[in-house]
């Protein structure tokens, strides 16, 4: 029943799948003309027979075997058939011997399909099997009506050759069938791992962010708490019941803002913690996220910067994410120094452990920071970097972050050593018993 429905829902098909169907007619009938006569005249052994399961298994899985291998045939008997008219041999004993060449391609389908079944479950070894037996089946049948044709008769010997040929032709087909396969699997996972690195690098940010929006909590509190404190002390002095009212509202409303806050909070934290929490993670893979990062930027910018890590401890920490956020946020700041100056140059990510603390340094070769800019660098809202495009003023909370997350979350210090016109170095330690794990 299956093999019947599969005939009849052949033609049934889409456009785009006709259009791919010919596709791989036309490509199949291309490469028959590479081949060679052997044992028998009119008999070919074509290299397109290595192509057409290749093309069957990949590019025309979604594709009827049965209806390509006839589009196949069809097209095969079309083109050689144009070839003998055009060096004028359109005699009955020149056409002919094109009929069996047109259906080895019929016989193969058939024989593939039998084999197969379902090419979207089978196994490779299922594969090959299937393309050894339509291969040797296709060619004896091929080759038996052409000696039918020449009133002769297949001998064991030229079958034992035709196996042979089947044989290697299978071998090449299953060789390129598994490098496809491998290939599709390091897609695969060099597609999971970036789709892991942007994950990761979301998390981070999100995570960054909460870290300050909690920060920023305490302050809602303490302007709710001077609101009701208002209240209280202008209704012991006795002033107008609308003044007091204002307070008490003043209060109120920054209660519900800070409950909506909270809210926030907990969907976002709830969201990176059920799904795309990672409880610990090595410096060094930390690294590798950052640098592929990092030189995604660089490409998409057009710059022409270059990364050097040198890092010399790995350890294992919990606190990758704030870590994470430290680094990509120097990292960030450097490449954007060296952007505003020459657009060429190079940023250096050091660690080190010295005795009971983490070293890290973030250097580049930019133009610098000057004299007058520096002591404020690490203070919120202030930036001098400017978007020319907008008009707008970077929001300037970038090293203001790093400092807080630095000396409250980590216990650790930062400083900055900067040069104009030879660049600027960030000097970052934290103590290690609160990067490591325990």
């Amino acid at each position: 029943m299956t093999f019947i429905y599969q005939i009849q829902g052949a033609w049934y098909m889409t456009a785009r799948q006709w259009k791919k169907t010919l596709i791989i007619g036309a490509v199949i009938a291309l490469t028959s003309q590479l081949y060679w006569d052997v044992f028998l005249d009119y008999f070919r052994i074509s290299t397109s027979v290595i192509l057409l399961p290749v093309l069957l298994m990949t590019v025309g899985m979604e594709l009827h075997t049965l209806t390509t291998c006839f589009v196949t045939s069809a097209i095969i008997f079309a083109v050689r058939f144009l070839i003998q008219m055009w060096y004028g041999n359109l005699a009955g004993e020149t056409v002919l011997p094109l009929l069996p060449n047109a259906l080895f391609y019929i016989s193969y389908g058939i024989i593939f399909k039998l084999a197969l079944g379902n090419r979207r479950i089978a196994t490779l070894k299922k594969v090959v099997t299937a393309i050894f037996l339509a291969d040797l089946g296709a060619n004896i049948i091929e080759a038996e009506v052409q000696e039918f044709l020449q009133f002769g008769r297949l001998n064991a010997d030229i079958i034992k050759y035709l196996a042979a040929i089947a044989f290697i032709r299978t071998v090449i087909a299953g060789l390129i069938l598994l490098g496809e396969q491998q290939y599709r699997a390091l897609l695969k996972r060099t597609e999971h791992e970036q789709r892991y690195q942007r994950l990761f690098l979301m998390t981070t940010g999100l995570k960054n962010e909460i870290y300050f929006m909690r920060k920023n909590s305490e302050e809602i509190e303490s302007v709710m708490a001077n609101a009701y404190r208002l209240y209280e002390k202008l209704s012991e002095q006795g002033l107008p019941e609308e003044m007091k009212q204002m307070s008490l509202a003043i209060a109120r409303d920054v209660h519900e803002i800070k409950k909506d806050y909270f809210r926030i909070i907990q969907g976002i934290e709830q969201e990176i913690g059920d799904e795309y929490d990672e409880e610990k993670m090595s410096f060094h893979d930390l690294l590798q996220i950052l640098e592929a990062s990092t030189y995604h930027a660089i490409r998409d910018k057009r710059l022409n910067i270059r990364l050097i890590f040198d890092c010399r401890d790995n350890f294992i920490t919990r606190e990758h994410y704030a870590l994470m956020a430290v680094l990509k946020n120097l990292v960030n700041n450097a490449i954007e120094a060296i952007e505003s100056g020459s657009r060429s140059g190079e940023v250096k990510i050091l660690e080190r452990k010295s005795g009971d603390r983490y070293l890290f340094e973030v250097a580049d070769d930019g133009p610098g920071i000057s004299a007058r800019h520096l002591p404020n660098i690490f203070q919120m809202g202030y930036s001098t970097k400017f978007d020319y495009k907008t008009g707008n003023i970077y929001r300037g909370v970038g090293l203001w972050g790093v400092k807080n997350t630095v000396e409250e979350q980590f216990k650790g210090t930062i400083e900055v050593v900067s040069n104009p016109g030879q660049g600027t170095r960030f000097l970052v330690g934290i103590p290690a018993e609160i990067l490591e794990e325990s």
